[in-house]
């Protein structure tokens, strides 16, 4: 039964945890797109896609949260979370995230949410992440989404391949 203090949500799986995002950020959950890569990105940006008619720039989270930009190998049980922007900038459109497998929907409440490990608050929060929780067995990325969009601006990503060759 859902309650007005719950938020629906998704746990995404990634090579190494999962994130979990607000329902209202994902667009749509797609399943082993076409990735077209291009030579001078960023090595966190996996390449380009298209959806629904958009040349969209394919993340991977886990390459821009390692800092170096370093990204798992992609295999066929991949997937893509194409995000909704958190802001209303000109520029700035709709983006795709790199996932390892098949997101889950939840329902969280708000207790759920503050069980975040000890040494998790502790420990430095990555830039990409605005924190870590607790569900279940497992801890949870809470990413920093502002951030990937200013990454997408910061490097002109909204301007599609065809404007970088």
């Amino acid at each position: 039964m859902s309650t007005d203090s719950e938020l629906a949500c998704i746990l995404a799986p990634l090579a190494d945890g999962s994130l979990l995002l607000p329902n209202v950020a994902v667009a749509e959950v797609l399943r082993s797109q076409r990735v077209r890569a291009t030579e001078g990105l960023p090595p966190w940006c996996v390449g380009w896609i298209m959806w629904r008619g958009l040349i969209l720039p394919l993340l991977s989270f886990e390459g821009v949260n390692a800092g170096d930009g370093s990204t798992p190998p992609m295999s066929a049980q991949d997937g893509v979370l194409v995000m909704n922007r958190t802001r209303d900038l000109p520029a700035l459109g709709f983006y795709g995230v790199l996932i390892r497998g098949t997101p889950r929907l939840l329902r969280l409440a708000e207790d759920d949410l503050d069980v975040a490990y000890e040494e998790e608050r502790s420990a430095p929060v990555r830039p990409a992440e605005l924190g870590r929780v607790e569900l279940g067995q497992d801890t949870a990325i809470i990413p920093r989404l502002t951030f990937l969009e200013d990454l997408i601006l910061e490097h002109r990503l909204y301007e599609g391949p065809t404007a970088r060759t």
